[in-house]
This record gives C-alpha cells, sequence and structure tokens, in this order.
C-alpha cells in the first residue's frame, strides 16, 4: 500500500505542478507559485527550475498526507468529501497566498481555475486512496 501511496501522490504532484505552470504561464492566476522564495527570502537567486522542484516536492508531501487522511473519509461518498475538501484547501491556500484580510477579499480575487485542479487532484486522490485500500484493506 505505501508504493500505491507514493506513486499515486507523484502522478497528483506532478499534474498539480505542472497545471498551476500552465495557469502562470496564462495568468489565470494573480500570483507566482514559487513566490515563496521572495516572501520566505530563501534561494532568491536561484534557477526557477529549482524553485519548481522545491515546489513539486512540497505538493507530493502534501499529497502524500492527504492520500491517508482520505482514508477516514471511506465511507461518505467521494464526491462530497472531494468536493468539500479541494474547496477548503483551494481557500485556505488563496487566503494565505493572497494576504487578504477578510474572506471577502478573499473570495473577490480568488482563481476560479486554481479551485478547479484543486478539486480534480482533490477527487483522483481520494478515489485512488479509497479503491487502493478496498482492493487491498490494510488488515491483509
Amino acid at each position: 500500500m505505501k508504493g500505491l501511496a507514493i506513486s499515486t501522490s507523484f502522478t497528483v504532484a506532478l499534474i498539480t505542478v505542472i497545471m498551476l505552470r500552465i495557469l502562470d504561464f496564462f495568468h489565470f492566476i494573480k500570483w507566482d507559485p514559487v513566490g515563496f522564495s521572495d516572501t520566505f527570502h530563501v534561494l532568491k537567486d536561484s534557477n526557477a527550475i529549482i524553485k519548481w522542484i522545491i515546489l513539486f516536492i512540497v505538493v507530493w508531501a502534501a499529497s502524500i498526507i492527504l492520500y491517508y487522511i482520505s482514508l477516514v473519509f471511506m465511507k461518505i461518498p467521494v464526491a462530497i468529501t472531494s468536493i468539500a475538501l479541494g474547496l477548503l484547501i483551494a481557500f485556505i491556500l488563496e487566503w494565505i497566498i493572497l494576504d487578504a484580510n477578510t474572506i471577502e477579499k478573499t473570495i473577490k480575487k480568488m482563481s476560479i481555475p486554481f479551485i478547479c485542479i484543486i478539486i480534480v487532484a482533490t477527487r483522483f486522490l481520494m478515489e485512488s486512496a479509497i479503491f487502493h485500500a478496498q482492493d487491498k484493506p490494510l488488515s491483509k
């Protein structure tokens, strides 16, 4: 089961980072996905590829954690939990990234394509985790 979690999370992280790059390229988001280097004053002068690799590793780690968290929601339909959890994750990320003071400012500045990407990635991850758990339960 550990190999399935790692490979599924790797796929989700790879697709999410590629889609973030596309959103950034076409200016669908008003923030820079690798802007963490400017915020935290880390790797400011390094190559952009290094920043994207670090973003990929962070998304991969978060995906592995979300993979195992989704097993808690096994009894609830995935369509409901993935949309709710995906919206929550997207809202929290946009709130942190945009540094908005109020909820209204965050909602006005939210990117619909970013929300869709997060919800689809969450749905894929949760569906895969629950399918793998039903196919090969942890008790075996």
